[in-house]
């Protein structure tokens, strides 16, 4: 909880719809005004992420009155343009890429033009200073360094422009969490910047100490990112804050187009506001709906003005609004606690704020579900089903009772996107157990190779992923090393050995001499240690050649094994075995009456894809809990 001054109510002036430019901009990231072309710019972070609507372009000139004047690229040196700021004195632009990790700098030459043969682009990276996700930069012109924030990290880095470090301080201390704008005011040397919550920015000193905030709710700002101060469109005696929306995450749904520029009224100066302070009531913000099947972690924001004068008590309450069955509360009265739920199903929560004067509130859904009723699924290429958008690194949940899906798990929102998980399980205590299909560096883990199982455990599930990974099973430790031995299917046996199926032929080591096989068969590890110290013996579980499994489309890249032993499988293509025949998105289980290097048992459809909206898809992963 922060609290500060009184938070102004800034009026909306105009409302500028990026989308319906021409070529479009779907998600606006960065912001700058352009003194000597007295025009906005704005930054598409993920532009090219859109094939329909991606002409090549990912920078706009815009008026301030909201045309679309002109179009550039960075392409050549950036796809990824997440943040814009502009030095007058010499027409650089300074582009933060969150991707890369680095700050380009942009010298338009000798005829201050830009996208121009003579442009020179230099950079430096930003790791060196240890920002891992530089969402927006601003450049100050009264000491000539750059202000860089970091959305994960909720810090705030001052550097050189060569990317020396002279300070840094922390945002989320003030309720700003996931800063994804920033810019200084010349006027006042304040910062003002956005992120969450959406409906308010905050002025701040360089030096991390609040000095107001504006209210923006007049905007229902779904992702407000870049920000700047320019002169208001209708009357230029006067100053306006311009925000750019991304709207809608591109991650989440790559045929959206909504982006949006806001102008706010500031009045004669960029430090707005002025006069005695009034109470105004505290803002809320209940966190992000989730997807659950265990505890919830509830992540509320309040703010407070820390009126009335003297201070009244400030209080904050959590209470159950709506849903099937009780919910207890770790602590009610504080903004983050845990919530527990007595029964599966759909639930609205509310959290309440009081100042002893003035009451607000806010809401957030939790879906409950119910893993008797729960299938988990990761799925390959990206699309939608039952109304949600999946890609490749997601893991959706459809229960089956109410034949509803909706995302569990949101790879893109910790790091995963452009990758695919191969196949997952889902361990009692809510933890994921995953492989990938290719290498990829993770924080906490280092890197992680096809071979490898990563953990992770969340603190959030459902459209607002969050939590933390760790290495859970080190392939190359026991002898999973060549390409084909990438690992595609993970489960586990009643009595606790990890079996996984590999993506092609395997040789590892047993304690009767090395097993080899193929992408048809299950291997079964007896576990002495795991982690970044993986140790155990081999033996192979399943014989897929002895029951059927022959062909190059009946490839294992699924697998998931109940208490009863009996093997949940799904194959990269169609398969035909004995009594059952299906393809990629159906589901069959073998139910084993000899199991290892003599395979026997019977088949059984336990899925037709096609029945509940996977016609044509690949089932890459599958798993339930109960």
């Amino acid at each position: 909880m922060a609290t500060q001054t009184s938070p102004s109510v800034l009026k909306l002036v105009k409302v500028t719809e990026t989308s319906k430019f021409s070529p479009a901009s779907p998600d606006p990231s960065g912001l700058a005004y352009l003194q000597h072309l007295d025009a906005l710019v704005v930054g598409d972070g993920e532009i090219e992420e859109n094939d329909r609507l991606y002409k090549g372009k990912n920078l706009f000139q815009v008026s301030l009155t909201g045309s679309l004047q002109n179009t550039f690229t960075t392409e050549d040196f950036s796809d990824e343009p997440t943040g814009i700021a502009y030095n007058p004195a010499n027409r650089f632009l300074y582009i933060s890429d969150d991707d890369k990790r680095k700050i380009f700098q942009l010298n338009p030459g000798g005829d201050g033009r830009y996208n121009t043969k003579d442009d020179v682009v230099t950079s430096f990276n930003t790791t060196a200073f240890g920002s891992g996700d530089p969402e927006d930069v601003t450049y100050s012109p009264i000491t000539g360094n750059l202000f860089i924030v970091d959305g994960v990290k909720a810090q705030v880095y001052e550097v050189t422009t060569k990317g020396a470090l002279v300070s840094q301080f922390d945002t989320e201390r003030l309720g700003l969490k996931d800063p994804e704008g920033i810019f200084i005011d010349p006027g006042t040397g304040h910062l003002f910047m956005v992120g969450f919550p959406a409906n308010r920015v905050f002025e701040l000193t360089t030096k991390g100490e609040l000095v107001r905030t504006y209210d923006i709710s007049a905007a229902k700002a779904i992702k407000p990112a870049g920000i700047t101060i320019a002169p208001t469109s209708n009357d230029r005696t006067k100053q306006s804050l311009y925000i750019v929306d991304r709207g809608i995450d591109n991650d989440g749904n790559s045929r959206q187009n909504d982006g949006r520029i806001y102008e706010f009224a500031l009045g004669t100066s960029g430090g707005g506001g002025g006069g005695s302070p009034t109470n105004q009531a505290p803002s809320v913000n209940a966190g992000e709906d989730l997807v659950i099947f265990k505890q919830a972690s509830l992540d509320g924001t309040v703010i407070d003005d820390g009126l009335p004068n003297p201070p009244g008590s400030l209080t904050t309450t959590w209470s159950k609004v709506s849903g099937p069955g009780n919910v207890s509360f770790a602590n009610a009265g504080k903004e983050d606690t845990t919530a527990t739920f007595s029964a599966p199903g759909s639930y609205v929560l509310q959290l309440q704020a009081s100042d002893s004067k003035l009451t607000s509130s806010d809401r957030v859904s939790v879906l409950v579900l119910n893993p008797q009723t729960t299938s988990f699924f990761s799925l390959s290429g990206s699309g939608t089903v039952g109304g949600v958008a999946y890609s490749d690194e997601d893991i959706l949940a459809y229960d089956r009772s109410n034949r509803s899906w909706s995302m569990y798990f949101d790879g893109s929102d910790v790091g995963l996107s452009s990758r695919n998980i191969r196949d997952f399980h889902i361990n009692q205590d809510g933890s994921i157990l995953f492989s990938l299909n290719s290498s990829l560096t993770l924080d906490g883990v280092g890197r992680v190779e096809k071979q490898d199982i990563v953990k992770f455990t969340p603190t959030s599930t459902g459209n607002n992923t969050a939590g933390s990974f760790s290495l859970y099973f080190d392939g190359s430790d026991v002898g999973l090393t060549k390409s084909d031995e990438a690992i595609d299917g993970i489960a586990f046996t009643k009595d606790g050995k990890l079996v996984i199926s590999t993506t092609g032929k395997y040789d590892v080591p047993s304690a009767s001499g090395n097993i080899t096989g193929n992408d048809k068969d299950l291997l079964a590890f007896n576990a002495t240690s795991l982690g970044v110290n993986t140790a155990g013996t081999w033996t192979l579980f399943f014989q897929g050649s002895d029951v059927g499994l022959t062909e190059s489309s009946e490839d294992i890249n699924g697998v998931w094994i109940d208490s009863n032993n009996k093997l949940y499988l799904t194959t990269k293509g169609a398969f035909q075995v004995p009594g059952v025949t299906g393809n990629g998105a159906d589901i069959v289980t073998f139910t084993p009456t000899s199991l290892g290097a003599t395979t026997a048992g019977n088949y059984a459809s336990y899925l037709d894809g096609s029945d509940i909206g996977l016609a044509g898809v690949v089932v890459d992963g599958f798993t339930q809990v109960a």
